[in-house]
This record gives C-alpha cells, structure tokens and sequence, in this order.
C-alpha cells in the first residue's frame, strides 16, 4: 500500500468518515489482495458504526494476514461494545496465541475487565501492556473528585453525573462516554473518556473530550 495512500485515508477519517471509505473502496478495487486496505475498510466502518461491516473486513483480513494481533483485538474491542462478552473473549484468546506480550493484548484484557467492573485488575492489565511496551502508556486516572468537579463547570447548566463505566450497552454500547438523558441531564463515564487521552493529560483535557462526546451526540430531539 502506497504511503500517500495510507495518509490520504487517515486524513480523511478524521474529516470525513465517508470519505474515507471511498478512498479505500477505490483501493479495493484496484487490488483487493493488500490487507493493509482491509484493516482500513475495518477502520472506517467503526468510525460510521457499522459494526457488522467492520467485524466482515477485519475477518477478511485476517484471511491475508493472520498473524497481526490488533485484528483480533479490534474484533474483540466491536464485540465487546455490545455486550457480547463471549465472542470477545474469544478474540482476545486467539490474539493471546498470535502474540501473549503485546501491549495490544494487554489492553484488550484491562477493557474486559473494565466491563466486567473489575477496575483494580483493569489497571493491573494497562501497566503490564506498558511495561511491554511504553508507546502503549496506561491511561490516565484523574481524582474523582477533581474530575466530577472540571465535567460539572465545564457543562454548567446541566446536571452533571459522574460513572466509571455504563451499567450496559443498552442505548448505546459499552464504550460509550456520555449518556444524555430526557431531561438534559449528562452522565460521564471517566473510564472510557480517559482511555484514549495521553498520559500526560490534564482536566481540560478530559472537558474537551467529553465536549467531543456531547457533540457527536449531536442536538437534542424535537
């Protein structure tokens, strides 16, 4: 896969989902024989929500390239979003084969147990990924209470509530960040707003991706 490909297309899935996908459609095309292309049709579907379409291109991939683990994870990561905990599992043990040290892998196993509400062997998980590899840091672990306090006057004028993780992926999936209910009231859950901040991140940090999450939400119904 050419290098100005590649660039073109992560340029475009932060600008425009959408348009990515037919950056790599056209690739298809040309060749669908690259798994490198598939791993970015994967991509572009998580990004739009079709999470079927991402679980297909990710099993297409790994019909080309069965050996790279981030494929599984990333299968493990769609499954999990929904609740399907098995299926989840099951990728994380087949990436357990292809690659037990990977800080990827490491990281797949601390989510689950996010989800599961195990939190102390969540943290666990992330520092052994890190210790495996430092380009993968754990996330950063706000004090709750400073955290609870930035959401709320970040969002003043909304009831501001404050979570670990969704109780379940109804409304949305398990990775979700914020939960808008009726009445204009906004839950945050700090775990999935801190996993992909860097480490050295600092409350603003938190707001504007929690800023993020309520726009994507986009206006409230009629």
């Amino acid at each position: 896969m050419r290098r100005s490909d590649s660039e073109a297309i992560e340029l475009a899935l932060e600008e425009d989902p959408n348009e990515a996908l037919e950056l790599v459609r056209e690739l298809l095309r040309e060749s669908d024989a690259d798994a490198d292309v598939w791993g970015y049709l994967a991509e572009c579907e998580t990004v739009r929500g079709d999470r079927e379409a991402a679980l297909a291109a990710w099993a297409h991939y790994l019909t080309l390239d069965p050996h790279w683990p981030e494929a599984y994870t990333a299968r493990a990561e769609l499954y999990a979003d929904v609740g399907d905990l098995t299926a989840a599992r099951a990728e994380l043990a087949l990436a357990t084969e292809v690659a037990d040290d990977d800080a990827r892998v490491y990281r797949t196993d601390a989510l689950l147990a996010e989800i599961a509400g195990d939190l102390n062997g969540a943290d666990r998980a992330y520092a052994e990924g890190e210790s495996e590899d430092p380009l993968w840091p754990a996330p950063p672990r706000f004090k709750r209470g400073a955290a609870t306090r930035a959401l709320q006057k970040g969002f003043d004028g909304a009831v501001v509530h404050v979570e670990e993780m969704p109780s379940g992926p109804e409304g949305g999936g398990y990775l979700r960040m914020i939960d808008r209910r009726g009445d204009g009231s906004l839950t945050f859950y700090l775990r999935n707003l801190e996993r992909d901040l860097d480490q050295d991140a600092v409350l603003d940090d938190l707001v504007e991706a929690a800023e993020d999450a309520l726009e994507d939400l986009g206006p409230l119904p009629n």
